[in-house]
């Protein structure tokens, strides 16, 4: 009875500095994150320990983390990252794996292991969704014309913190027995697992959710999109995957029915009090003195979180299109550190895993403040950077303004290349099927060979014969899908290696070499920056994506001389 009291009382105490984080945050105008986090700290067994149950503070953060990804996933569809512009996937995939670097490589200076570097890198490598837009709300600025590009950027990376969260609940304190490589396969099995189950039932699922949501009453409604969350986080955790990434993928399903704004209006009050409760359970982790004895590393961490994701953002917002208010605008929202930074910081389990949370909760709240001054300030930012920035770079950002611009826009999905991609892909798929076909044919024909007991000299030239047989139509569909294929090729080195209209073919042709060799030389070097920084072997894949980058020049050069040939062959 005494223990059911306690456990009472720690509740009721829960609650109340959960209202407590909640109303000093808004009077003081500063997201609500911040609060629960400081109040949570307070209230937690490292401080007064009001409350000082672990099992129910643990219990309040995995349920919380569930119900938060839940929302996420009814607020952003898997399906709405398609419709997502090019240019949010291009900036934000540069902005996240910049932040990375540099997140890592400061982890490392610092003396963390290999390991905890990585989920430093990752948690410095994502922007707050809820924070950035309370901010940006609270100040007015809501209406901003770049708001649509930065909510596209948020959705995509939403997307990519979900992955990373699934591989980092895998990975927890480190590889004793495994590689990097063995946890990413792991991963992608058990997603596909998962995956597998979410399509079976998807349907089936939706349409009972629609039938009994349109007829029964708001509690019903309520208790079936609950229940979904908590089946879809169960089997995820049968197939070895953090719980809440199935309770995002449940959200996914709420977010594809017909009345799902109605549903989510129902249960969204539910989904904030156990979201507040979440970092408030955050904040009864954090324990003071971990973040006093390592404050370097703490302000560290948000100094170049701030000052990378600040410069990288401004810069790849205004290099492909943006202006300058418009570029200093999304810089200064996207500086903020939040929930999944700290979901991936949970679930960290090594000795560094308290120094972790606590520097990343100590970045939440720096960085919510810090954004909110920068936005402030737009003028003075504006002035101080149109003084400051030499004329020489200026020019030259303008430049490469332009081609990024013209990328995008062919890359997107109304543009040239996925036109030119869609019609190619309607040629070339009949032939694709047709080898798909003749390969499952001389498969089944070696193993007919086997089966039907032919062995020796005479099982080896059968054997052969049916690669022969089947390897002569293979190749002629081969070249024919080169041929349906060329045209995207050709557009592909357009957008890629842009050139003046007016220039002559000769130079084009030096310049496109000239930039092949670059990026060669760029990948043989590649191996050896990675080697040199203590990057895991994870980058290794990108010295591939110079040399694919150079053969598109190099078939840019293949195509003008072919050109050039023509024409002096005219005269």
């Amino acid at each position: 009875m005494v223990q059911g009291s306690t456990t009472v009382l720690q509740f009721s105490f829960f609650i109340l500095f959960a209202l407590l984080g909640t109303v000093v945050s808004i009077r003081l105008r500063q997201p609500y994150v911040a609060g629960l986090l400081i109040f949570g700290m307070l209230a937690g067994p490292h401080a007064l320990s009001l409350v000082s149950d672990q099992g129910l503070i643990l219990t309040f953060s995995e349920l919380g983390a569930i119900l938060l990804l839940f929302a996420v996933g009814i607020e952003f569809s898997v399906s709405r990252i398609l419709k997502s512009s090019f240019r949010a996937v291009f900036i934000t995939i540069f902005k996240m794996s910049i932040l990375f670097v540099f997140g890592y490589e400061l982890a490392v200076y610092f003396g963390l292991d290999l390991t905890s570097a990585l989920f430093v890198g990752a948690m410095l490598s994502i922007t707050s969704t809820a924070i950035m837009f309370k901010i940006v709300a609270q100040k007015g600025l809501n209406k901003n014309s770049t708001m649509p590009l930065l909510f596209s950027m948020l959705i995509v990376e939403d997307i990519a913190a979900v992955a990373a969260l699934t591989f980092f609940s895998t990975l927890g304190g480190g590889l004793p027995s495994s590689t990097y490589e063995d946890k990413i396969y792991s991963v992608l099995l058990s997603l596909g697992l998962l995956g597998g189950f979410y399509v079976l039932i998807r349907k089936p699922v939706a349409r009972v959710i629609l039938r009994l949501t349109s007829t029964l009453s708001q509690e019903v409604m309520i208790f079936v999109s609950f229940s979904l969350c908590l089946l879809m986080s169960m089997v995820a955790g049968l197939v070895g995957l953090s719980p809440a990434i199935g309770a995002f993928l449940a959200g996914s399903i709420v977010a594809s029915l017909p009345n799902s704004r109605k549903i989510e209006r129902e249960i969204k009050p539910l989904l904030l009090m156990f979201a507040s409760l979440f970092f408030l359970s955050l904040g009864m982790q954090i324990d003071p003195l971990v973040i006093a004895a390592n404050i370097p590393f703490a302000i560290a961490i948000t100094a170049v979180f701030v000052l990378v994701c600040f410069s990288s953002v401004f810069t790849l917002l205004y290099t492909t299109g943006a202006n300058t208010q418009n570029a200093l605008f999304g810089a200064s929202a996207m500086v903020v550190m939040g929930e999944f930074s700290l979901l991936i910081a949970s679930v960290a389990t090594d000795e560094h895993a308290p120094i972790i949370l606590a520097a990343g909760s100590f970045g939440v709240v720096a960085t919510a403040i810090i954004s909110s001054l920068l936005l402030d300030r737009q003028e003075r930012l504006y002035s101080l950077g149109h003084s400051t920035i030499p004329p020489g770079m200026k020019t030259a950002a303008r430049s490469l303004s332009v081609y990024l611009s013209g990328l995008m826009r062919d890359f997107s999905p109304s543009g040239s290349f996925w036109r030119a991609s869609k019609a190619c892909w309607a040629c070339a798929r009949e032939k694709i099927g047709r080898i798909a076909f003749i390969g499952i044919l001389m498969v089944a024909g070696r193993l007919a060979i086997r089966l039907l007991g032919f062995s020796g000299a005479a099982e080896a030239e059968l054997r052969a014969a049916v690669l022969i047989v089947g390897a002569v139509p293979m190749v002629y569909l081969a070249y024919g899908i080169f041929r349906d294929l060329r045209p995207v090729l050709d557009r592909l080195s357009l957008a890629i290696a842009r050139h003046k209209n007016d220039a002559e073919i000769e130079s084009i042709i030096l310049r496109d070499m000239a930039i092949a060799l670059a990026l060669i030389f760029a990948s043989i070097l590649f191996p050896e920056l990675v080697a040199f920084l203590q990057l895991p072997p994870l980058f290794s894949w990108v010295d591939k994506a110079f040399i694919a980058l150079s053969l598109v020049f190099l078939w840019d050069v293949l195509r003008h001389a072919g050109e050039l040939h023509r024409k002096r062959k005219g005269k």
